[in-house]
């Protein structure tokens, strides 16, 4: 204990800030060999503080790379029914690979599983060469950083497991070709996380202590809100219900008093969201430092509308949007409502007023009106319901402002960070976990406090699909939907653009590419 003393005092408070200050200056395309994860092997241990922390700061960046809606994103929220992508007259945005994932009609060939499956286990294999450099260094009170290495390696584990079942525990810095991993159960892989994240848990230091230069990293109370999902979704992994656990973990988070609901529920994602009270762990963004790293969700929703859209110095790319359905999940007066850009005309949120084009075009992008310059219009911006997911013009189907208007944005990439894990899920797990035990009257009390903040009446009794449908309002787009499907057992369900899918489907297949390069894989049943 003396030495963990020692350890949060030196390291930590030292060299704290650097940690973030390198997370932004990595280089964006550095890519990672098969084999070889790190500069960092047992032959080349850390000699310094400064080495730790840069290497910290590689990991965490894989993390902050999935929130850019990118192939990883889509993996997680596509095959749900909230993100969509509508595919254009011209080709924009459609592809197989999404419309396969949006249809429930994917094969072990899926070039986006490959993807995914090899950036989870790169970060695994990335984490166990800084793991293996760290223990044979000569340096002292390693203790934490070691911590922090394989809870993020536990982290990528969770993601691996959830998505793909079975796969191998591999802890080795290199892969050896004479001997290649063995397959674990998803059950096997259950425990491992759930083990690996204990015991760090009891190294990393708490969110009381540590203060506001800590943010973005891994603390106690974040491994213990990510220890209460794991238990949540333990019977789909398993086989047997841990609620209990998926409790005591939410009451661990709650009874920290490190966290709170923000009295505004757009504060979350708002561009200057950092350090608040909410946010438990997830990407930190900074697109205007040199070598930061932004995320587009504004970018890569917003209706294709030159000019200057709300203000913003680019022509949004028009892509992901949602289902009628979802929307239809909010009452009048809930301030979530507030993210849809709904059917009919399109209205400025900064103003409120309808947002006037030169003229609509169905097959490209509109152009504001400007009444100086223009030589047509103006004519009211419409969006359309969208009839199906190809070939539809570019003012269908229903868009999402959830992360806020970044007027700093650069290129797109906005500073928005974007939490993993926020302080409302965990209130929603225990909700959950509460009324899967029996204890509605426990659960509704829950459940209305996360109403109650956007101002959504409260509810006189609850049901576990109420639960599911306010997961769905307050977590919405957040890469957990998925995970609520499948849990509830409505992954398979039909609804817009999608038919009623094969069970098996709740398990992506093992990708094709890693059953060919590793003889000792089997592939998931279905596929």
């Amino acid at each position: 204990m003396k030495k963990m003393k020692k350890y949060i005092s030196t390291f930590y408070k030292k060299a704290i800030i650097g940690v973030m200050t390198l997370l932004l200056f990595l280089p964006v395309g550095c890519g990672l060999d098969e084999d070889v994860y790190s500069v960092y092997t047992p032959e080349t241990f850390y000699t310094s503080d400064e080495a730790v922390l840069s290497s910290l700061s590689g990991v965490y960046r894989n993390f902050a790379l999935i929130t850019g809606m990118g192939i990883e994103y889509r993996v997680l929220e596509l095959p749900a029914d909230q993100v969509i992508l509508h595919g254009k007259i011209q080709g924009w945005w459609q592809n197989a690979e999404s419309e396969q994932l949006m249809e429930h009609e994917w094969d072990a060939s899926h070039a986006y599983f490959t993807t995914t499956y090899n950036t989870f286990f790169n970060t695994v294999g990335q984490a166990n060469g800084l793991i293996a450099s760290l223990e044979a260094s000569p340096m002292e009170d390693i203790d934490g950083p070691l911590a922090e290495l394989k809870a993020l390696r536990a982290y990528a584990y969770f993601f691996l497991m959830d998505l793909f079942g079975n796969v191998p525990i591999f802890l080795e810095s290199k892969v050896d070709p004479n001997n290649l991993p063995q397959q674990n159960s998803r059950s096997e892989v259950f425990t491992f996380v759930v083990n690996e994240l204990q015991e760090a848990a009891e190294l990393l230091p708490s969110a009381t202590t540590v203060g506001g230069e800590y943010y973005g990293r891994l603390t106690k109370e974040a491994v213990y809100a990510l220890l209460s999902t794991v238990y949540l979704n333990g019977e789909v992994y398993t086989g047997t219900a841990y609620n209990a656990e998926a409790i005591e973990y939410a009451n661990r988070v709650i009874n920290s008093g490190a966290y709170s609901l923000l009295p505004n529920y757009f504060d979350n994602f708002a561009p200057n969201n950092e350090r608040n009270n909410e946010f438990i762990f997830g990407g930190v963004y900074t697109p205007n430092v040199p070598g930061g790293i932004g995320q587009p969700f504004v970018q890569k929703v917003l209706p294709g509308i030159g000019g200057g859209l709300f203000g913003l110095p680019y022509t949004p790319q028009n892509g992901f949007g949602t289902r009628p359905s979802i929307e239809q999940l909010y009452q009048e007066g809930d301030d979530r409502k507030d993210m849809f850009l709904s059917h009919g005309e399109l209205k400025d949120p900064r103003t409120g007023e309808t947002v006037m084009v030169e003229r609509i075009v169905p097959d490209n992008n509109s152009q504001l009106y400007e009444a100086e310059t223009s030589s047509s219009g103006p004519v009211p911006y419409e969006i359309i319901p969208a009839t199906g997911i190809r070939n539809q013009p570019m003012n269908a189907g229903i868009k999402w402002i959830k992360w806020q208007l970044d007027p700093n944005t650069n290129g797109g990439n906005a500073s928005n960070d974007v939490a993993f894990i926020r302080y409302a899920d965990v209130i929603l797990t225990k909700a959950e976990a509460l009324a899967r035990q029996g204890d509605l009257d426990a659960a509704l009390i829950l459940i209305n406090d996360i109403r109650r903040r956007s101002d959504a009446a409260p509810l006189n009794s609850i049901t576990l699909d109420d639960i599911l449908d306010e997961r769905g309002r307050e977590l919405a787009f957040e890469m957990t939907r998925r995970r609520d499907l499948i849990r509830f057992g409505k992954f398979n369900d039909a609804w817009e653009f999608k038919e009623e899918s094969e069970p098996f489907r709740t398990i992506f297949p093992i990708p094709r590419t890693a059953i060919d390069a590793n003889p000792n894989l089997e592939q998931n049943p279905g596929y």
